[in-house]
Formats: structure tokens, C-alpha cells, sequence
């Protein structure tokens, strides 16, 4: 069987014909297939929207050349229909293209009370080698595999309590997200940083706003591929492009559009067993970073519709509750090979997500295709 996910009418298929499929995909064992049965014999499971059991499985994706059915585990099936479908016309032109820009945690240290805090500075900065010693002997088996801290920032902030001296800690956590390698090497280098301040110590935790761990991914349309019922082509793009200028300047708009990247975005992490709550902060926090805007760029060039989403992705393919037996399946499922692939998979969902809701949006309305497959859930549920 030629690895793809591009099934035609995978939806329409029966249950048994689908896990056949993603059987042979993702080269799944007897175990995985009873895991699968579990959940289908709960109360509440109903086969709607490629539902196969603990998630729902959006078609069609290729990134970076490679093809990959997505496990989303979600109550909402339009989410799924609206990623497959935009993945199926995104892949025509070549499927989806993502890249990390960067790849680090930021961990913080709060010091409090230091009477000179130029000289403070510059004499955590004078130490930087030894703090950063300090840091990787707390964790040297993510040391040794290569990753590890990598570099010390200090900034000064002010607030109402009074001035702040916050030490950045920089640390490549590879595979993991990295909260409890952060936090552990943060308390390891307390010691050396207040004995060099003559502060006392804070919060020491990692930052959620990851702005050193960036994925950018691509994707374009054929104008003319992307029209929905009487809705050409070039018509349904005026639209997606008229609601992406309102969410680019208006926080009402910025906040809703937003979302509808995250849906997709969510749906994924939670199947793996990521920290979604995070990963949401990040976003949240990154699109505020000068004013809260679009987490989306969208244009028209050459008879294309091209999006690009930028965004932190602080995501993990090992560690924590990745290892449960729910996230190895959709980690195998995926065929992801490390955190970056994942997170540039996660990536290229949202924008999906994102040009689904917009085509809606800026043409029939996004309520005809929620309210048909709302219907059908409601009806099998009875």
C-alpha cells in the first residue's frame, strides 16, 4: 500500500475499513487495535468524522513531503472536515512547508532586594560559564543527548513592589518540553545567583511565552480550487481576505480568529498528551507581544492564496503524559520521529483550521457546514 493519507472518500468508509487503512499507515500491532476497541465501547462513542475511537483522524496532510493521518481529540467534528479538506487543496501545490526558527526554553529567575543591579548584571553575565555548568550537572543525561543550557540572559523590570533583576535561563530541552528540566536546573543555580547579587530568590519557573521555540509553516491555494457552492473561487477569497484585515487591526476579531487556529492546534496536542494549556499561553502571549493581532499572515500572489502561521510550539514527543498508552497510539499514528516534527505537524493544522474558517466565513457562513455535521452528531447520539 502507498503511504498516504490522501483516501478519497476516507469519511465514507466503514470503521473496519478505515483502522484497516491506518493499520497498515502506521503499521499499528494487536495492542494498539485493542486500545482503539476500548474506546469504541464506551457509552459516548459515536462514528462520525472519522472517529476510530480515543480521536478523530483529519486526511490528507503532507508536510514537508511527508504524508501523515492526524489523531484530534475533540467533541467538535467540522474542526476535522475543515482541516482535511483545506489539506486536501494545500497539497496539490505541494503540501505544507515548516521549519523551527528556534528551538529553546526560557526558564526565569526572580531576584529580589539586590542594591546595584548594573553591577549585578554584569556579574552574572562574568559568571555565565560556570551558572550554565551548574545548570547542565542537574541534568546530565539531556547534557550528554546534546541539549542542555545553552546561554544566560538578565533583565531589569520594574513593578509595583519595586525593581526586578530576572535571569534567563536558555536551555535546549530537545525532545521534551522541558518545564521540569528547566525548573530543576533554575533551582540548581539559585545558590551561585543570589551569592552573586546579594538578592534574595523568587519564583524560579519556566516561561510559557516561548519565544525561542518558533515553527513557521506554509501553505497556498489555487484561487479557483478554494470557491464553495456558488461561491467562486476568487469570491471566497475576497472574504478570507477582508477577515483576516479585521482580525490584523481589531483584538474582537484577533481573539475569535485566533481560536480557530487553536481548535485544530488543541485537538492534536491533547492527542499526544501535551501540555495544551501551555502551548495556548504561548500563542496568546506571542500575538500580544507589540499588539494583539492575527497569529496568521494571508496573501494573494500569482493566482495563489498563500497563508503562514508563526508561532511558539513548545511541544514534546517524549516525557510526561506522552507515555501514556492514548498518546504513544496517536505518536505512532503520526509517524513523527521527534518534537519538532510534531510541532511543525500541529503548526500546519492550525493554518489549515484557520483558511477553513475563513472560506466559510467570507461566503456562506460558517453555520451550514457546523450545523449539518452538528445535526448528524446529535442524531446518532439519540
Amino acid at each position: 500500500m502507498a503511504l498516504t493519507s490522501a483516501v478519497k472518500g476516507f469519511v465514507k468508509l466503514s470503521l473496519e475499513e478505515k483502522i484497516k487503512i491506518l493499520t497498515e499507515f502506521s503499521d499499528l500491532n494487536e495492542e494498539d487495535l485493542n486500545l482503539l476497541k476500548k474506546y469504541r465501547e464506551l457509552p459516548d462513542f459515536l462514528e462520525l468524522e472519522n472517529n476510530i475511537g480515543p480521536f478523530k483522524i483529519a486526511t490528507n496532510f503532507l508536510v514537508n513531503g511527508k504524508d501523515y493521518f492526524v489523531p484530534m481529540e475533540l467533541e467538535e467534528p467540522s474542526v476535522v472536515a475543515a482541516a482535511s479538506r483545506i489539506a486536501k487543496l494545500v497539497r496539490v501545490e505541494g503540501g505544507f512547508k515548516g521549519e523551527y526558527i528556534d528551538s529553546k526554553m526560557i526558564g526565569q529567575l526572580q531576584l529580589l532586594d539586590v542594591k546595584n543591579t548594573k553591577e549585578a548584571k554584569e556579574n552574572l553575565l562574568k559568571e555565565k560559564e560556570e551558572i550554565l555548568k551548574i545548570a547542565n550537572e542537574s541534568n546530565k543525561i539531556i547534557f550528554e543527548l546534546g541539549g542542555g543550557a545553552r546561554d544566560l540572559e538578565v533583565r531589569e523590570v520594574e513593578t509595583e513592589r519595586g525593581k526586578n533583576l530576572i535571569l534567563h535561563l536558555i536551555v535546549d530541552t530537545l525532545d521534551a518540553m522541558g518545564a521540569n528540566v528547566v525548573n530543576t536546573m533554575l533551582e540548581a543555580i539559585t545558590p551561585i545567583a543570589t551569592e552573586i547579587t546579594g538578592g534574595r530568590y523568587c519564583l524560579r519557573i519556566i516561561s510559557n511565552f516561548a519565544d525561542k521555540r518558533i515553527v513557521s509553516v506554509t501553505g497556498k491555494i489555487k484561487i479557483e480550487n478554494i470557491a464553495i457552492g456558488k461561491y467562486s473561487g476568487e469570491e471566497v477569497v475576497n472574504g478570507i481576505l477582508d477577515a483576516y484585515a479585521l482580525a490584523k487591526t481589531d483584538i474582537y476579531r484577533a481573539s475569535t480568529h485566533n481560536k480557530g487556529c487553536m481548535n485544530g492546534m488543541d485537538a492534536v496536542t491533547l492527542a499526544t498528551g501535551n501540555d495544551w494549556r501551555a502551548i495556548e499561553a504561548g500563542v496568546h502571549s506571542y500575538a500580544a507581544r507589540n499588539k494583539y493581532t492575527s497569529i496568521t499572515e494571508l496573501k494573494v500572489e500569482g493566482g495563489y492564496l498563500e497563508g503562514k502561521i508563526e508561532i511558539p510550539m513548545a511541544i514534546a514527543s517524549i516525557g510526561g503524559a506522552t507515555n501514556s498508552k492514548k498518546a504513544r497510539l496517536a505518536l505512532k499514528i503520526l509517524r513523527v520521529k521527534n518534537a519538532k516534527e510534531l510541532g511543525i505537524v500541529v503548526a500546519s493544522v492550525g493554518l489549515a483550521n484557520n483558511l477553513g474558517a475563513l472560506s466559510a466565513l467570507g461566503s456562506e457562513g460558517i453555520q451550514k457546514g457546523h450545523m449539518r455535521i452538528h445535526k448528524e452528531f446529535v442524531k446518532l447520539g439519540k
